[in-house]
């Protein structure tokens, strides 16, 4: 992975204003990948709309990890079951034409 695709965690925390500790809990419950280069930790670029709806559930909604695990795997099965629904939405349309 490229160093442009990621950025520190120390830089997301203080860009939003977050606990460090919520960051770990997250990489703990396998919600989200922590990569270390030397001594830095470091997320992908591409994580952090899903890192901010986790932040959004967690301090807004007041939902723990578990029920934060609970709803992103629904929420993955669900655009996924959207994702092959389309395919298959394509696919008929194709033999019908």
């Amino acid at each position: 992975m490229e160093k442009e695709t990621l950025i520190s965690i120390q830089q997301l925390c203080e860009h939003y204003n977050m606990e460090f500790s919520f960051i770990h809990s997250l990489h703990e419950y396998g919600l989200l990948e922590i990569l270390t280069v030397e001594t830095t930790q470091f997320i992908p670029v591409e994580k952090i709309k899903d890192i901010e709806k986790m932040m959004r559930m967690h301090y807004e909604l007041d939902i723990n990890l578990e029920g934060i695990d609970t709803i992103t795997h629904l929420l993955n099965r669900i655009e996924n079951m959207q994702n092959e629904l389309t395919i298959l939405r394509n696919r008929l349309s194709r033999l019908e034409d």
